[in-house]
């Protein structure tokens, strides 16, 4: 039966429209970034013994195909199962229905294998996204982001609603992607630069291009968090809320904070743009990266943990990159490679830490790693293979599925200080999910108590996301010495209490001798707070923050919209009592307002 797999797996190739049996006709072309044709693809067994992985770890098959198919994109639930979307159709542009589906795998057994594998939904079209939670699943389905429910149990979608619609489908390498579920309980997504888009929400219009973007899960309210970059492809939060993105051709590593506008790779900027850059100076083998993760699990030796863990899709491999705080920036420094493939079809579309606490890594196993090869020849593209990994290290071997689904919001209020980052970013959605009720208290407690700062800002992020923040329990959290619940005090003032005077003057009271992330969040608060004038305010930040990378930027992008003639007019007098030697932030503001101004 074994030797019959290569041959049912060419018939499979050909009837999808491609694949091995195409590249046997001898008309696969030397992709990009190989100097010869790839050869035929390995065995799943082949492929994992040419992995290179460091001491101590070994790489484990968690599923192939014919059970895994072109695989994008990956989420786990909270009962262990892991999602997965299929794509068939790609590099197909044109919406509407299509071939590719959405896959529950689970092992039933606990023996680390997929043994059920069932279809929850098909006739998508590039699904380039996934995320579970709020009772459904989301997926980016270009030019929707749809919502889809099964509401008889039986693990099929029977309910589909367009959450939002009007993402482009003009480069299907830089389509909607990484769903990813942030710290504030919005789902976070990306698109690329030279996929322009047109969303129509809430009564707004967003047309964009490069983009980190968020939707509210309670209100399905849209917005931008930041734009610029290039095609990326990856968001991973650490355990102090902060944003990382991978990205293509530029630079491969990206913090991104909310009003930021970053170096894009191609097009126009927004008129009086002050753009930021990346957090790095280094590359690693090639500039085509997919998916990241932050890692922090026990699973690994303390070395391997609370690093970023990119899929390098031209190097076969996965990289590494620390990260040291920078001002209210980071800087990215790399480290050894984590995983060599040694094999020019693998490719490491995306990462995830799972309820295991080891290593999940999704291989869309293909010849071709870049669009211009998939669109020079479409039908060469591989629609045959599929891969699901596993990295372990030997001393705690593959620890068991913790499931949550089950979990009294008693135990999800423990799991907040759980060790393993899946567990606790999983617990915080499903109290989100339950408005927190019967825990308020508790978490409140929690949050202001003597616990380590990321199991508190993971009881504040629970309340933040599940509508129960309190003006009492904020005013509280304003007054915290920790800087990290300090700046997220502000953050959520700007987001969820914009009109509270109260709560306005409590975070003004901050601006003298602020930390630079508490500076960073009141340059962001200012901006949408409303029944006040925040000019002063922003040159007041803008004197105080020194030399910080980014601080002056992410004000000019807040102020700049709003300086017309009797805001540029306050601006001027509050500067004139300043000393611009002595605060290079606004001195480097000021050349900004000038060139605006025109004078």
């Amino acid at each position: 039966m074994q030797s019959l797999l290569p041959v049912a797996l060419a018939l499979w190739g050909a009837v999808l429209g491609g694949g091995w049996g195409h590249a046997q006709e001898g008309k696969v072309l030397i992709p990009r970034k190989q100097t010869s044709p790839p050869g035929p693809p390995l065995s799943p067994q082949e492929s994992l013994a040419k992995m290179v992985v460091p001491p101590g770890f070994h790489v484990e098959l968690v599923a192939s195909e014919p059970a895994l198919l072109n695989p994008v994109a990956m989420a786990f639930d909270e009962r262990g199962r892991i999602w997965v979307t299929e794509s068939f159709e790609y590099p197909r542009h044109e919406p509407g229905p299509g071939r590719d589906r959405i896959k529950i795998l689970e092992d039933t057994t606990g023996d680390g294998k997929i043994d059920s594998v069932k279809i929850f939904a098909d006739g998508l079209n590039i699904p380039s996204g996934i995320a579970v939670g709020h009772g459904g699943v989301w997926v980016a389905n270009a030019p929707d982001l749809l919502f889809l429910q099964d509401t008889d149990g039986d693990d099929k979608a029977d309910k589909q609603e367009v959450v939002v619609t009007g993402f482009g489908r003009a480069d299907t390498h830089e389509l909607p992607n990484s769903l990813t579920w942030g710290p504030d309980g919005c789902l976070y997504g990306l698109n690329g630069v030279f996929n322009p888009c047109r969303v129509e929400a809430n009564g707004k219009v967003h047309e964009f291009t490069c983009a980190m973007f968020r939707i509210d899960p309670k209100t399905r309210e849209f917005s931008l968090f930041c734009e610029g970059t290039s095609n990326p492809w990856g968001i991973a939060f650490d355990p102090w809320g902060e944003a990382f993105i991978s990205a293509c051709v530029i630079d491969h590593l990206w913090h991104l904070t909310e009003t930021g506008y970053y170096h894009r790779q191609g097009g126009p900027y927004p008129p009086h743009t002050w753009k930021l850059e990346s957090i790095v100076k280094h590359k690693h083998q090639m500039a085509a990266y997919c998916g990241i993760t932050y890692f922090d699990s026990p699973a690994f030796p303390a070395e391997y943990r609370n690093k970023l863990l990119m899929g390098n899709i031209h190097g076969n491999c996965l990289n590494v990159d620390r990260v040291e705080q920078r001002g209210a920036t980071y800087a990215g420094f790399g480290e050894d490679d984590f995983l060599s493939g040694n094999d020019v079809w693998f490719m490491p579309v995306a990462q995830k830490v799972g309820p295991d606490g080891c290593l999940y890594v999704l291989d869309w196993y293909d010849r071709y790693h870049c669009y211009q090869d998939a669109s020079a020849d479409p039908e060469g593209v591989d629609r045959g293979h599929g891969r699901l990994y596993r990295v372990v290290h030997t001393a705690t071997g593959r620890p068991a599925v913790v499931s949550l689904a089950e979990a009294s919001s008693e135990e999800l209020v423990r799991r907040l200080a759980d060790p393993n980052i899946f567990l606790r970013e999983t617990a915080q959605r499903l109290l989100a999910e339950r408005n927190c009720e019967g825990v308020v208290d508790k978490l409140e407690a929690i949050a202001l108590g003597t616990q380590a700062a990321p199991q508190r800002l993971s009881a504040v992020w629970a309340l933040q996301a599940g509508k129960q923040i309190r003006s009492a329990f904020l005013a509280q959290l304003l007054e915290e010495e920790d800087e990290h619940l300090r700046s997220w005090g502000v953050r959520i003032a700007g987001d969820q209490f914009a009109g509270d005077s109260k709560v306005q003057q409590l975070t003004l009271g901050l601006l003298e001798g602020a930390s630079p992330k508490v500076q960073l969040q009141l340059a962001i608060a200012l901006g949408k707070y409303t029944g006040m004038d925040p000019i002063a305010h922003w040159v007041q930040l803008a004197a105080e923050c020194g030399s910080d990378p980014i601080i002056p930027s992410i004000i000019w992008q807040n102020l700049h919209p709003k300086l017309d003639g009797e805001a540029a007019a306050n601006l001027l007098t509050a500067v004139e009592q300043l000393d611009l030697e002595n605060a290079p932030g606004l001195a480097e503001l000021l050349t900004k307002v000038a060139e605006k101004l025109q004078f």
